[in-house]
């Protein structure tokens, strides 16, 4: 594949080649342009790839315009997905490496529950029957996908494994609307960090509840269990638009927190800009996760009653009772099976299987001490001390 010379000038090379892979051409409201022409910007300007992240790059950006075409056509011919209901839906929030993953596939498996899959997050359609899923095209691409991926990154298994049957991040439909925060933590773009700060949302929210509805319009009484914690750039408009949601948002002690979200960060990273350095990345997380937990944080003190805490010390002690306190705390009955089908889903899913990892501040040109005084502000709001993983 022959790639431009300026990322900037190929916007319609890209939307031809996600047009001719696809056989589509209705990409829907144009306003997630504006995003995608600043994220190519961003790329010519201040991005410094190695000739593998280059095209692994160029080729994410036609795989999301693919993924946005499958959309807007799945919902033109299904138009009656949008009447499909979500119902009081849950949302995990929070940062990297706060339990999010194991807590959202343990609420997503309770029967009456569904998840955004990874393959359907990527190519979406209604969902087909699950024992269909293995002759599906887009299914089958996914999984080949991840498969290279791991290949090339086994590091990154071990820190985030990702497959395409299993429930994964909302982030994978922002990003076919070009407003998604994995595009700066793939590449040294701080033109399009600091356009996705003041980004209206409201567009890119609103296919998003679209999407859902068509993806699950074959399991319409099921209720969504949603994660990503770039929702946290835009919690005022994710309530505005999902009425009667709960916010479950994970916390962990930022000390422990911002190395080991840095080190997924530059593993990431690496694959696309090789000359990236884990002080580069330890400076850029610290600021950008003190941004954006400091305005989630005053969109709960308007809205406290639609948040639920959840401590990643507490949870990792015993998750299955973290997950029935959740439970609990909707007003929602349990009984001794609910517990069993918990319990029997952690033994099937050990953590750490693929290996575990840990990392201190000093890697990443950091200190201890540095880190709490960015997060006072939120180490004390929610009595983070207290908590300590």
């Amino acid at each position: 594949m022959e790639l431009p010379e300026c990322f900037s000038e190929g916007i319609e090379r890209l939307h031809e080649q996600a047009m001719a892979a696809t056989g589509l051409a209705n990409f829907g409201d144009p306003t997630y342009l504006e995003g995608l022409r600043v994220l190519l910007e961003s790329y010519d300007e201040t991005a410094h790839f190695g000739d593998t992240g280059r095209f692994s790059t160029w080729a994410m950006a036609v795989n999301c315009l693919r993924g946005r075409l499958y959309a807007i056509d799945g919902l033109k011919k299904h138009p009656a997905c949008r009447e499909t209901p979500i119902e009081k839906p849950l949302f995990i929030v929070g940062l990297p490496r706060t339990g999010t993953t194991i807590l959202h596939r343990l609420l997503a498996s309770r029967v009456g529950n569904q998840g955004l899959e990874y393959w359907l997050g990527s190519y979406p359609q209604p969902r087909p029957p699950r024992s269909n899923w293995q002759d599906e095209e887009r299914f089958k691409e996914v999984e080949q996908s991840l498969r290279m991926l791991n290949e090339i990154s086994p590091e990154l298994k071990k820190i985030h494994e990702m497959r395409a049957e299993r429930v994964d991040e909302c982030r994978l439909l922002f990003m076919q609307s070009f407003a998604n925060v994995t595009f700066q933590a793939s590449a040294s773009v701080p033109g399009y960090e600091q356009w996705l700060y003041r980004a209206d949302m409201r567009d890119a929210y609103n296919l998003y509840a679209q999407t859902l509805q068509l993806i699950g319009m074959n399991d319409g009484g099921k209720r969504w269990i949603l994660k990503d914690p770039s929702h946290l750039w835009a919690l005022d408009v994710l309530l505005e638009t999902f009425p009667d949601a709960t916010i479950i948002q994970t916390h962990r002690d930022p000390v422990k927190l911002i190395p080991s979200v840095s080190n997924l960060v530059l593993t990431t990273r690496r694959m696309q800009e090789p000359e990236i350095t884990p002080e580069q990345i330890g400076s850029s997380q610290l600021s950008q996760w003190d941004i954006v937990l400091s305005r989630g944080m005053a969109v709960r003190k308007r809205h406290p009653d639609r948040f639920i805490d959840m401590y990643f010390d507490e949870f990792v002690r015993d998750p299955v009772a973290a997950v029935l306190d959740i439970y609990r705390q909707l007003g929602e009955s349990t009984d001794d099976t609910t517990a069993a089908a918990l319990q029997e889903w952690m033994a099937q899913h050990p953590q750490h299987k693929h290996g575990g990892h840990s990392y201190r501040a000093e890697e990443f040109g950091l200190n201890p001490g540095q880190i709490r005084e960015r997060f006072a502000d939120y180490c004390n709001y929610f009595e983070i001390r207290e908590h300590v993983a």
